[in-house]
């Protein structure tokens, strides 16, 4: 294998990189598709892919709501009119899996074409992910290579999609109410969902109006508003029932609307990063005793994996699964002080985005515009980006 120009650039001038995964809500189904089409070197990759997902589903059985129309990845890449609808792709139970793969097969890619794993390990000062990409982020920093990496893999993606499955069973509600549908029409907004992207407030802002849109609307117990993601100083997530999140809507859409605030709803079907989902973990630690293989701890961590509720290096003390599980499904997002090494480590030259889509690597140079900081972001799922990252 030839070495890329910017790995041997980055070591030969002391600097490093940093890994970072993408999370929910990210198309999937066209990247992947292209990468099993376009790249024979993820062959053996995309044949455990698909063993994994039938193993699943054979587990699981097609007669359950949640993956009633199956996991077959394989048939909808290699004819995509058997491939199912968006509303189907895009459940927990079925996208947080497919997600997984697709950044997992970019990860690889880059360790099979001028990254070999030693030395890109050596030139990484750290990974994390934004939502369930810190899994992908986990298995990185794993660091498996050849046969070790595929049984890895396979580990890492039934544990992955039995959290979006656990998650999913939680709010395993497919259809908006008629009511709320048609508050949204009424209000210009399209697609409700259980999370929205407020764009437009600091954090003090909007946590102040999501407070007192609790108290003044009586939103209480499974009801309740939650910021469930800050992404930028003025982009974040809240995560609650489709029907407080318009109540929320109605409250203050005439402010938004003078402010010029962006109110959209997510491409998701369920509250990620919010108390809404506590009681999950205890179904979940019995998957992992009953269903999943996941012998891995933090002793087996080569890399330092940034926590996306605090950004403190998650420690050897720590169980391992339940961090990334309540760390995705339960507690709230801090994207500011997930990459906060790169506010503070100025031997990372170049953050290495591993997708899918380009929306994570945005959100990282929004951080680093808010700190003043031009370190490169290069994602795997860009093309332009692609010919940097790999040129030899």
């Amino acid at each position: 294998m030839s070495i890329a120009k910017l790995l041997n650039d980055t070591t030969a001038n002391g600097k490093k990189f940093f890994l970072q995964f993408g999370g929910q809500g990210s198309p999937y189904l066209k990247e992947v598709s292209k990468l099993y089409k376009e790249e024979p070197l993820l062959k053996e990759f995309f044949e455990v892919a698909f063993a994994t997902l039938n193993k699943i589903e054979s587990e699981v059985g097609k007669s359950d709501i949640l993956i009633a129309e199956g996991l077959d990845l394989k048939s909808w890449i290699e004819n995509s009119d058997s491939a199912p609808s968006d509303d189907y792709q895009i459940r927990g139970s079925v996208s947080v899996a497919m997600i997984f793969i697709t950044q997992a097969a970019n990860y690889h890619l880059l360790t099979l074409k001028g990254f070999p794993l030693d030395k890109l390990t050596a030139a990484t000062a750290g990974v994390t992910g934004h939502s369930q990409g810190i899994i992908g982020a986990a298995m990185a920093s794993v660091a498996k290579d050849g046969k070790d990496f595929y049984k890895t893999f396979a580990d890492f993606l039934s544990f992955t999609f039995y959290l979006g499955y656990r998650a999913q069973e939680k709010y395993s509600i497919f259809e908006v109410e008629k009511a709320v549908l048609e508050g949204n029409a009424e209000v210009g907004d399209k697609n409700p969902s259980p999370m929205v992207a407020v764009i437009g407030y600091s954090k003090e802002e909007l946590e102040s109006r999501v407070d007192a849109a609790n108290k003044d609307l009586s939103l209480i117990g499974q009801d309740k508003l939650s910021i469930s993601l800050y992404n930028t100083p003025d982009s974040m997530i809240i995560s609650a029932k489709p029907s407080s999140l318009l109540a929320f809507r109605k409250k203050y859409k005439t402010e938004m609307d003078e402010r010029k605030a962006k109110f959209v709803y997510l491409r998701t079907t369920a509250p990620f990063h919010c108390p809404f989902m506590e009681g999950t973990w205890e179904k979940f630690e019995v998957d992992l005793k009953t269903k999943i293989h996941f012998p891995y701890t933090v002793a087996d961590l080569k890399l330092p994996l940034y926590s996306i509720y605090d950004g403190r290096q998650i420690g050897s003390s720590e169980n391992l699964a339940e961090v990334l599980f309540k760390e995705i499904v339960i507690k709230a997002l801090h994207w500011n002080k997930a990459v906060g090494v790169l506010f503070t480590d100025s031997n990372i030259a170049t953050v290495i985005d591993c997708g899918p889509s380009a929306v994570t690597s945005k959100l990282t140079g929004g951080q680093l515009t808010s700190q003043n900081l031009t370190t490169q972001v290069l994602c795997l799922s860009n093309n332009k980006d692609l010919k940097v990252i790999f040129e030899a």
